[in-house]
């Protein structure tokens, strides 16, 4: 029993929604058929051409990857690039590309959560603002009959969802009136004859990337051939925090904690950065890239930042701020949890007898 591009990137969707991405972040399938069968996958950080490489060695039919391969159009396409050689490589294998970003960095079980559980701290929580998100109110007047056929078509494209909470709606009762004119196919009333129909005002909640979809079905549920509705923007909201800040498991000097970040990071080349002085009770931690995040943890009480990499204002504003820099390696801080990501497509994947690799092992 084997399963589908289109199946795996459901799965992916779900422990990590597409809405939870930062604006303009390319995720999902970059490359490759969605109904294309896969028997084997490999994970990965990068979809570099040595990745790549690795996946058509092992006969992979999906490449799945915490970085995209493709940021932004490419107006060409040239072997001896970098880029332009992991695409041929891929295409030429028929290997699709599945990319999985800063929707698994803010996701629970994601980057930062399995960041900060090899770091052994408690009392975790999530700080930093997360991707902002557009959202809409939809409000359509129908028919009190076909009230639950227009809010399910509503709710199957989208709509509705509140937290853990699907098919979230409002509606309230009153009375349209119209006149169809000649050459109307009225659902209630005759052409030329004022008309008045009970009706109910349907609102719901829609994000941003849902609206045509849901508009539309909208339109193909309800018995109107002229459909009344609304639609508002709301205020962009952030959910969804980046990082996450906890308890170190004892208090630590500066020099202390860089060997201990050393140690659980597998690289003895961590920096840091601020007062070597300081001790250290709490830790924020935000894997890749995350030197702004400064005052934000700053702003959470934490007396360090560990990120991956930082630039040169970074490691003066942590004197500034008093918060402790930690430079623990772009791919050291996010590879724990691409393996995590490894490990949640093979409990998925291994029952449909698919076989799930992570790059440079297949643990």
């Amino acid at each position: 029993m084997a399963t589908t591009v289109r199946e795996a990137l459901e799965f992916l969707n779900e422990i990590a929604p597409p809405q939870w991405a930062f604006p303009n972040d390319p995720i999902g399938l970059q490359l490759g058929d969605p109904n294309q069968t896969v028997e084997r996958v490999l994970v990965a950080l990068d979809p570099d051409p040595r990745t790549v490489t690795q996946a058509k060695y092992r006969d992979c039919q999906l490449l799945v990857t915490h970085h995209p391969l493709i940021f932004r159009p490419l107006s060409k396409i040239r072997f001896d690039d970098p880029v332009g050689m992991a695409v041929q490589l891929l295409c030429e294998a028929k290997i699709a590309l599945i990319a999985v970003h800063t929707n698994w960095d803010v996701a629970p079980g994601g980057i930062n959560d399995t960041l900060a559980e090899l770091l052994e701290l408690t009392e975790i929580r999530p700080f930093g603002e997360g991707p902002a998100r557009q959202e809409y109110k939809i409000a359509v007047f129908t028919p009190t009959p076909h009230i639950d056929a227009v809010i399910d078509a509503m709710a199957n494209a989208g709509a509705g969802v509140i937290g853990l909470y699907r098919r979230c709606a409002f509606y309230a009762s009153g009375v349209g009136t119209y006149e169809p004119m000649e050459g109307a196919n009225p659902y209630l009333g005759q052409v030329g004859k004022r008309e008045h129909a009970e009706e109910m005002r349907i609102e719901m909640l829609v994000p941003a990337e849902r609206l045509n979809a849901v508009v539309q079905a909208m339109r193909r549920a309800h018995p109107y051939e002229e459909v009344a509705y609304d639609v508002y923007p709301l205020h962009t909201r952030a959910e969804h925090a980046l990082g996450r800040v906890g308890v170190l498991p004892k208090p630590m000097l500066a020099s202390e904690l860089r060997d201990y970040l050393a140690q659980k990071l597998g690289n003895p080349f961590v920096r840091h950065y601020g007062k070597p002085s300081k001790v250290i009770r709490t830790l924020a931690v935000v894997g890749g890239s995350g030197g702004d995040y400064l005052p934000d943890a700053q702003q959470f009480h934490a007396d360090a930042l560990l990120t991956g990499e930082v630039r040169h204002h970074h490691t003066w504003e942590a004197w500034a701020r008093d918060v402790v820099l930690f430079e623990g390696g772009h791919a050291e801080t996010e590879t724990p949890g691409a393996h995590r990501l490894a490990d949640r497509l093979r409990e998925f994947l291994a029952p449909r007898g698919v076989e799930v690799f992570f790059a440079g092992g297949e643990s």
